[in-house]
C-alpha cells in the first residue's frame, strides 16, 4: 500500500547524522527531542516536539520505515509529517478488521524515526540543550 503523507514541519535538512535524542511520555502528553546539530561546548540544536494527546507511539530505525521514504508522495526535507494513507494506522485497521478514525504523525532523523496516532497536532519548537552524556 503506498503511503501518502504531506509535511507539518518546517523545511529543514534532516540529516543523517540526525537522531532522537529522548522521548518523554507522561499520558497522554509525549514530548520528542530530535538531535539536529552538535554545538560549540557540549550543546546540541535541535527539535522538540510535543503530541498533547498521543494515545500510541512506535519507535524504529529508519531502515525499518524504508517503504515511507521510497513512497512518491513522501515528503522530504521535513521532520515531522502527517501520513494520510497507508501507514501504521492503516496497518492496525487491517488487522483489527474495521477501521478507526485516528490522525498518524511520524517524526523523522537520520536515524530513529517515532510514529505517533494523536488526535491534535503537535507542537514544534527550536531548542539549543546540553547534550546528554
Amino acid at each position: 500500500m503506498p503511503i501518502k503523507a504531506v509535511a507539518f514541519s518546517d523545511a529543514q535538512e534532516v540529516h543523517w547524522g540526525s537522531d532522537i535524542e529522548s522521548l518523554r511520555y507522561d499520558g497522554p502528553i509525549l514530548v520528542i527531542v530530535v538531535a539536529r546539530d552538535p554545538l560549540p561546548e557540549g550543546k546540541t540544536r535541535g527539535l522538540e516536539i510535543t503530541f498533547g494527546s498521543a494515545t500510541a507511539i512506535r519507535l524504529l530505525d529508519e531502515l525499518q520505515i524504508a517503504r515511507y521514504w521510497t513512497s512518491k508522495e513522501f515528503p522530504f526535507g521535513h521532520h515531522v509529517v502527517e501520513v494520510l494513507e497507508g501507514g501504521w494506522s492503516d496497518e492496525e485497521s487491517q488487522l483489527q478488521g474495521y477501521a478507526t478514525a485516528r490522525r498518524e504523525w511520524l517524526v523523522v532523523t537520520g536515524n530513529g524515526c517515532v510514529s505517533v496516532f494523536s488526535a491534535s497536532e503537535p507542537i514544534v519548537k527550536e531548542v539549543v540543550y546540553e547534550a546528554i552524556a
